[in-house]
């Protein structure tokens, strides 16, 4: 739950952060471009303002009527020391006065000037027409700004020309006012670009020489460039054009982390802020998941330890809220199975486990359906002379070893013990529950307990008492299966003649001396067993005969010799029901001597004894009436 809720936190605080991070950049990077833009009119206001300071600095000399008078005097001693102190008190580069005729009368920066032709008439031609003017010319290999001012008296009678070296100390100036460095550069033709002064340090002066074609192209309105590793917001504005052939440019240029420097200061208190709010929340989370996952988790260990069948278990509500709530709920839902399975131990120690659930359920109900099962009814022989040698406790625990041992092996099997007659047992298979293998599972059933029967005999004997024997009488046939009795007292059981017939044979074990005897439609109902047929039968009341069976072992494990002399008692059997009566003496004579035949041999040799007295009529049918329940 903590995992949970600090993964989705910080799943919407990332998202919220790169929504905002992306928000901050291109509101950094829009500010600092409109940024540049208002520091491109600055700077363009900046330069106008300082041609005009200059040029009223210069109209200050032209107006002193004291050096009107040296000019129309051609006084050049005391022009040129005018020009150079007012050049001096306004920190101007150099100061010339030029003639009407375009000559250079005197020039403080070069005296040999004097006479020679002034270079730019184009700018005494457009003062001329506008009374003063100030441009931007390359002197000497130097970018210089010029002021032209007439000298009038009243009409013009000469021109003074003042020079101001634009230089890395100009760039700096305009730097602090335009808060961006700037560079200026001239385009000479289209692609040759010269650098005129610069504020960026000399590492970067290369880079924005190599970059400025493609600026001048394409950062009129501001543009994103990389000088090195830095990131650079660069504005180009035209300055000058001194001819088809010369163009001056200023570049601005802003330190994009520079610029972005209060927005990452913004995203650093952003991230704090989610970091607190971060922890904040798992210190919540934990403790209210405590809270939740504490008295949920002792609820599953309780479950589990229910499960594991400890219904001690206790779950204390410590809250009134909903959990509490569920954990008195829970303390209730243990009350009531351990009711439940006290119930359900307790009637299962008297019904079938299937019968118990659909009681528990409320499904039962008086009545019955009919059913195919396989009835078995086993009984504990020899258990009356064991019982003489013991006392009521000790025969009643010997009793309980049996019946212990047999509803195991019945359970195991599929079936379902129906009731305990004294020493014996009565069990069914296909009901409550049909399966489809039912008659097989029976006597798989039938052929374990005579293993495990014959099995206690060794520990019987290491305390004296004699072997036990089982006898176990089993039938398949379509019964009444249902609920017997009353609504206050019932019993889940089978009715019908072939109930009757499967207690008739377990009776029959003692006549043929054999542990197991099975119906006919039991024999037809499994596999993989090797069957001794032992007599046809005729219960009291029916006129049908049942040929009877006995299991002698699974296929594979009866030996060779035991399926010889199986052979010879079928033949001899065969013979005696097609009244051949001297053969069939004969071979029972033979196998009198063999081991597990000599008591089915004694009771044929009665039968022939008594058909020799009295010869069987037509409707001899070789079957034995049984008149004993």
């Amino acid at each position: 739950m903590v995992l949970f809720f600090v993964l989705l936190l910080m799943a919407v605080q990332l998202v919220t952060f790169l929504a905002i991070r992306y928000a901050i950049e291109q509101t950094a990077q829009n500010s600092l471009r409109d940024e540049m833009r208002v520091g491109a009119r600055v700077f363009r206001r900046l330069l106008d303002q300082n041609s005009q300071q200059l040029v009223e600095a210069t109209s200050v000399l032209t107006y002193d009527f004291g050096f009107r008078e040296a000019i129309a005097t051609r006084d050049r001693d005391t022009i040129a020391s005018a020009l150079r102190n007012h050049a001096a008190r306004i920190k101007a580069s150099g100061m010339s006065v030029i003639g009407l005729d375009g000559n250079y009368v005197t020039d403080t920066n070069d005296e040999s000037n004097a006479g020679k032709p002034y270079p730019f008439p184009d700018l005494i031609e457009r003062a001329a027409q506008v009374g003063r003017t100030s441009a931007i010319r390359m002197m000497g290999g130097k970018p210089y700004q010029l002021v032209v001012v007439p000298v009038l008296a009243p009409l013009p009678i000469a021109w003074v020309s003042m020079t101001f070296v634009i230089d890395d100390n100009t760039a700096r100036d305009l730097q602090r006012l335009a808060s961006s460095d700037v560079t200026f550069v001239a385009l000479e033709g289209e692609q040759r670009i010269r650098l005129l002064a610069t504020t960026l340090p000399p590492s970067r002066r290369d880079m924005v020489v190599a970059q400025a074609p493609y600026i001048l192209n394409h950062g009129l309105d501001g543009m994103t460039t990389h000088m090195g590793t830095d990131e650079y917001e660069v504005l180009a504005t035209a300055i000058e054009e001194a001819g088809a052939h010369l163009r001056f440019y200023a570049i601005l240029q802003r330190d994009v982390a520079e610029g972005h420097a209060p927005y990452l200061a913004l995203q650093a208190v952003l991230m704090f802020l989610a970091a607190i709010a971060l922890a904040v929340t798992l210190v919540g989370a934990i403790r209210i998941a405590r809270r939740i996952t504490r008295p949920v988790g002792e609820l599953a260990d309780a479950a589990a330890q229910i499960a594991a069948g400890n219904y001690d278990v206790r779950v204390i509500p410590r809250t009134d809220d909903e959990l509490g709530e569920l954990a008195r709920s829970f303390g209730g839902m243990v009350q009531k199975l351990t009711e439940r399975d006290s119930i359900r131990d307790a009637l299962g120690k008297i019904a079938s486990t299937e019968v118990v659930e659909k009681l528990l359920q409320g499904q039962i109900e008086l009545g019955g359906e009919e059913r195919d099962v396989t009835v078995m009814f086993t009984d504990v022989r020899n258990f009356t002379a064991l019982a003489e040698e013991l006392t009521p406790q000790q025969s009643l625990q010997l009793l309980n070893e049996f019946l212990t041992a047999i509803s195991e092996v019945v359970e195991e099997h599929g079936g379902v013990v129906d009731k305990y007659l004294g020493d014996g047992v009565m069990a069914i298979f296909g009901a409550p529950v049909t399966r489809p293998d039912d008659p097989q599972r029976a006597l798989d059933c039938a052929l374990e307990i005579r293993r495990r029967v014959e099995g206690l005999g060794p520990s019987l004997a290491s305390r004296g008492l004699p072997n036990p024997e089982i006898g176990l009488g089993m039938n398949t046939a379509l019964v009444i299966a249902g609920n017997m009795g009353s609504p206050s007292r019932l019993n889940y059981t089978v009715l019908g003649d072939g109930v009757n017939l499967a207690a008739r044979l377990e009776g029959l074990t003692k006549r043929y001396h054999v542990p197991i005897v099975a119906g006919n439609r039991t024999r037809e109902s499994v596999t993989g067993v090797v069957w001794r047929e032992l007599d046809k039968v005729r219960v009291k009341g029916k006129t049908v005969p049942e040929r009877i069976w006995e299991p002698m072992g699974r296929e594979g494990q009866v030996t060779a010799p035991e399926l010889a002399m199986l052979a010879r008692w079928h033949e001899a059997l065969e013979d005696f029901r097609a009244r051949r009566f001297s053969h069939a003496r004969a071979a029972f004579e033979v196998l009198a001597d063999e081991r597990g035949y000599l008591r089915l041999v004694a009771i044929y040799m009665g039968y022939l004894r008594e058909l020799a007295a009295n010869p069987p009529g037509e409707d001899w049918d070789a079957a034995f009436t049984l008149y004993d329940k």
